[in-house]
């Protein structure tokens, strides 16, 4: 009876028709972030074990980390940053072969520095791209120097850019073995994020450029790693707690999920999902009136702290 009283009112039949897609469409997506946080380990062996992995970015943070823990994989490691130094100390922690590049990307505009880099490259079996490099700028939009503005988009849009096209023709011609890019970006890049505007904005070019670059090329993994709050030098090496995870935890996020666009780790994994939920006005109003002035005092503090010290 109660089926022959929805074929008589076709607007309500098309409306159940259109409420049972949208439901199904959501379990979809549940069932896609629980197979995210479950799947079994990626297979590192696939992208060939003893090839070489180009990490930029690598004398800190998640760059340091990454590069210790595909070493301990067997990989072969090319450290790409601008402070030999630093880079020499990651180099000796490593327990497979390296190769040391010294480039400043705050110098992205001179497109030498990239030609320069693949002839240090050479003819090495690199399989692994990982664009690493990253500054950030916290503060009104309005505040910031030009000076900010400029090295920000330099430095996170020029390398990622330049050397995904630089490799690209490289990884198409190694048939045995799979090959992938990883371009770090943000949670910052989903979401438009207060404070973190010109930041945000470039993260934002990164997601989109790895998207378009992942549809053209299916024959390689293209992917980005997008975590939320990394303690790092660039989060003042704020300890890891509830929101906040250690650089090794974020790697170790990465080499477990290798092959598709991931937030790293299980917390921040969940954490995109609860962002994507809550109402943008929540979202701003916790940042601009609790976090942003919290994060602009600290690092006012530390700036103060590195003058006299």
């Amino acid at each position: 009876m109660i089926l022959q009283q929805i074929q008589d009112y076709p607007i309500f039949q098309s409306f159940l028709y259109v409420l049972g897609l949208l439901v199904l469409l959501k379990l979809v997506n549940v069932i896609t972030f629980i197979w995210k946080l479950i799947r079994p380990n990626t297979n590192l062996q696939k992208y060939g074990i003893g090839s070489w992995i180009l990490i930029t970015g690598a004398s800190d943070g998640i760059g340091k980390q990454l590069a210790i823990q595909f070493s301990q994989k067997g990989f072969k490691i090319i450290l790409v940053a601008r402070n030999r130094q630093k880079l020499e100390a990651v180099a000796k922690q490593l327990t497979t072969e390296s190769l040391i590049i010294v480039s400043d990307f705050s110098q992205s505009t001179n497109k030498n520095i990239f030609d320069q880099i693949m002839d240090k490259v050479g003819e090495r079996d690199v399989s692994i791209l990982v664009n690493n490099v990253g500054v950030d700028v916290l503060n009104k939009f309005h505040l910031l120097s030009d000076e900010e503005i400029y090295n920000t988009i330099t430095v996170n849009c020029f390398p990622i850019t330049m050397l995904c096209k630089r490799f690209i023709p490289r990884f198409l011609k190694r048939n045995q073995y799979k090959s992938a890019i990883v371009n770090v970006t943000s949670l910052a890049g989903k979401f438009p994020t207060p404070y973190f505007n010109v930041y945000s904005a470039t993260k934002a070019f990164g997601e989109f450029l790895t998207t378009t670059i992942n549809a053209e090329y299916p024959e390689l993994e293209v992917f980005s790693l997008s975590p939320g709050e990394v303690s790092t030098n660039m989060t003042q090496n704020r300890p890891p707690s509830f929101l906040t995870i250690s650089a090794s935890d974020c790697a170790n996020g990465l080499l477990k999920r290798m092959g598709s666009n991931t937030s790293g780790h299980w917390n921040h994994e969940i954490q995109a999902e609860f962002q994507k939920i809550v109402p943008s006005c929540f979202y701003n109003f916790v940042l601009i009136k609790i976090l942003a002035p919290k994060w602009l005092k600290e690092r006012s503090q530390n700036q103060n702290y590195k003058k006299f010290n």
